[in-house]
């Protein structure tokens, strides 16, 4: 079996695409690209709707600004 940990992202990604059958292969990339992002903000499950509201148009606006 592939070496997860050292692909990139970007190749987790393709190997999850490519896998996507097989669920035992899935899971395990798709395990390991979720522990990657540990800087990522954690928003609440229970979130107001208006604050999701805004932090996804902040989120859209970021991405904007990066094109």
């Amino acid at each position: 079996m592939t070496n997860l940990k050292q692909l990139t992202i970007k190749e987790l990604k393709q190997f999850i695409s490519e896998n996507r059958a097989d669920d035992d292969k899935c899971s395990a990339a798709l395990g390991e690209l979720l522990t990657r992002d540990t800087d990522g903000p954690i928003y609440p499950a229970n979130m107001p709707r208006e604050e999701m509201q805004r932090v996804l148009q902040e989120k859209l606006e970021q991405v904007k600004r990066a094109q």
